[in-house]
């Protein structure tokens, strides 16, 4: 019997297998199945790469035709912020030259009317930042007292119809009317505007500001609730006139544009103080 052929680790081998030098041929009859090695798959790593080749070339052509380059970072959508307004609507103003000085005009406002004036012209403060506390709060009481002394007055002369015996007014009579007229428009001035018509305003810039919320916080914190405060915010223009010293432009200073005068906004806040 002729010898057969074994393997360098003993193992038999297999005819027609072709010899190879220094390559060993596992024993696939004594290893199982579930020990025997797999061959790797090829598929993923070729569809990687050519999805990969196909990017890389989509990319170049598109930077050869002059297009943008595409990237994630450009794809997400970006929170742009909302433009701010302030600054859009009010610009700065030009920088003037070391020679020129600014004189402010006092903001324009109507002639303040007396307390006794009827409620057509509307009673108005204009308060300062050296505004007193104490004197501001009396003005305003007596305007209020003005304003509710008018209402009397109108409530007691729109009461025609009296009850009369002997062509003579009964005085119980009388004031018993006048005291349903008022609590009548008592309850109407509430129910729709929280007060009556008739109103003190408080009007104040800049610096001013503080002062004129105070009053109105000092009537709105009183007890029994008489008085109704509100508060409106807005801003105002202002005019400032400009004046350029004529020694420095003798000198040699030079000639610039410079405007006369020249417009600022200056915030404002008002008070309005009725009774309920």
């Amino acid at each position: 019997m002729a010898g057969q052929k074994r393997t360098r680790n003993g193992n038999m081998k297999t005819p027609g297998a072709p010899e190879q030098a220094g390559v060993e041929v596992p024993n696939v009859e004594d290893t199982p199945p579930c020990v025997q090695p797999q061959i790797p798959s090829s598929t993923s790593t070729k569809s990687q790469s050519t999805s990969k080749a196909t990017i890389s070339s989509k990319d170049a052509e598109t930077q050869a035709k002059g297009g943008p380059n595409i990237n994630k970072s450009t794809q997400q959508p970006s929170k742009s912020r909302p433009p701010n307004r302030t600054h859009s609507k009010h610009n700065k103003l030009p920088k003037l030259p070391p020679n020129a000085t600014i004189t402010k005009r006092p903001l324009l406002h109507p002639q303040i009317p007396t307390p006794f004036a009827s409620s057509s012209s509307p009673k108005t403060l204009y308060i300062t930042a050296s505004t007193s506390f104490v004197p501001a709060l009396k003005r305003i009481r007596k305007l209020l007292s003005e304003i509710s002394r008018r209402e009397k007055q109108a409530q007691r002369a729109l009461s025609k119809q009296y009850k009369s015996k002997g062509g003579k007014l009964s005085n119980g009579d009388v004031e018993m009317q006048i005291a349903d007229d008022l609590a009548a428009q008592k309850a109407k001035g509430n129910a729709s505007s929280g007060g009556s018509g008739e109103k003190v305003y408080l009007k104040a810039t800049g610096r001013a500001i503080p002062r004129a919320l105070e009053l109105g916080v000092q009537f709105q914190g009183e007890e029994g609730g008489e008085y109704v405060v509100k508060v409106e915010m807005g801003s105002v223009r202002a005019v400032d006139d400009v004046e350029v010293n004529g020694s420095a432009v003798d000198d040699g200073g030079g000639e610039e544009d410079i405007p006369e005068t020249r417009m600022r906004h200056v915030s404002m806040v008002t008070v309005s103080i009725g009774m309920k």
